[in-house]
């Protein structure tokens, strides 16, 4: 996939940002992007693209959404228009929409610290600021393999954020910070003992909880979730 002879950046940052990448490439993918700045390029203005479409999600109501699904899905791209133009295309069409959207929402949002992570671990994106401040908890006891851990801004909120992948390649987000993050709409409180809440927003679990630091873990998988939970507590934690 990433050969001399089959190199194709913006193929495959195409395949990787969509999720359409098996997960053994999927790996190898992302060793290749540390080497690599035509690669790391496109999946940056891949992930840029979809993370505006995600964001848009937030305030489109759900028939608009097919809607926009529907008229993209048909709309003629001109054939020699370069994939980069497409997708850019795509995007714009999709937020227009949205936006005009907008004004119909009655439903209540997340809090913006809340809606800012969940659009980081829908896109698998984390618009870094930095080194995370702390060190990544070690939860390969748990199966869990680090990919990145940096310091992000959660629209004012700042936090660590690690990404961590189990063997099969899904992805959960920990997020670290020195102050509570906020509650989540429609969420629950957390067995009688421990100081947190659960909740479940857009088809992604969210659980957040104070000990031993303030964290908020996010995936789609509810199991990962469940993963984190338990390395953070038999975890020695970082310093």
């Amino acid at each position: 996939m990433i050969g001399r002879r089959t190199h194709d950046p913006e193929r495959d940052a195409a395949l990787y940002v969509s999720g359409e990448m098996r997960s053994t490439d999927r790996r190898r993918f992302e060793a290749h992007l540390l080497r690599c700045d035509d690669c790391w390029r496109e999946v940056s203005l891949g992930r840029d693209g979809r993370g505006m479409v995600e964001a848009s999600r937030e305030i489109a109501p759900p028939g608009l959404r097919d809607d926009i699904r529907a008229s993209i899905s048909v709309a003629p791209v001109p054939r020699r228009l370069p994939r980069r133009l497409a997708l850019v295309a795509a995007v714009v069409s999709v937020l227009a929409f949205s936006i005009f959207g907008a004004a119909q929402v009655r439903s209540r949002h997340q809090p913006p610290p809340i809606a800012a992570a969940l659009t980081a671990a829908r896109t698998e994106t984390l618009a870094t600021r930095g080194p995370s401040e702390l060190p990544a908890p070690n939860l390969s006891s748990q199966g869990l393999q680090l990919v990145m851990g940096e310091l992000v801004d959660l629209a004012g909120l700042t936090s660590d954020a690690f990404m961590y992948r189990n063997t099969a390649g899904e992805a959960v987000l920990l997020f670290t910070s020195a102050i509570p993050f906020p509650v989540a709409h429609d969420a629950s409180r957390l067995v009688v003992g421990v100081n947190g809440w659960t909740a479940q927003s857009d088809g992604m679990t969210l659980v957040c909880g104070d000990r031993p630091m303030n964290y908020l873990v996010i995936a789609q998988d509810p199991s990962l979730v469940g993963l984190v939970q338990r390395g953070l507590v038999t975890e020695p934690t970082p310093s």
